[in-house]
């Protein structure tokens, strides 16, 4: 994916696996913290709540998101944009 499309509640799918997620997940960009976008994971045993796009500002750890970085310049190749 390029930087440009990576932009707040932008769905994803990542096409790789990584740790707790396994490629082909569906996520959502809830965070742009400049030089890097948050992934909101739509996992089977953590589901994003209905509607979920952008993160709320509470600590990670109070809520069941699983979420994760990507650095705009060199992780955004490990997404892809989500079909409609």
């Amino acid at each position: 994916m390029k930087s440009s499309e990576a932009t707040i509640g932008t769905r994803i799918v990542s096409n790789r696996d990584f740790a707790d997620v396994p490629k082909g997940t569906v996520g959502v960009i809830d965070e742009d913290y400049g030089t890097g976008v948050t992934v909101a994971w739509d996992l089977p045993n953590r589901p994003l709540p209905s509607g979920y796009h952008r993160w709320n500002g509470k600590p990670a750890i109070s809520q069941v998101v699983l979420r994760d970085g990507f650095d705009k310049e060199s992780d955004l190749i490990f997404l892809d944009l989500a079909e409609k």
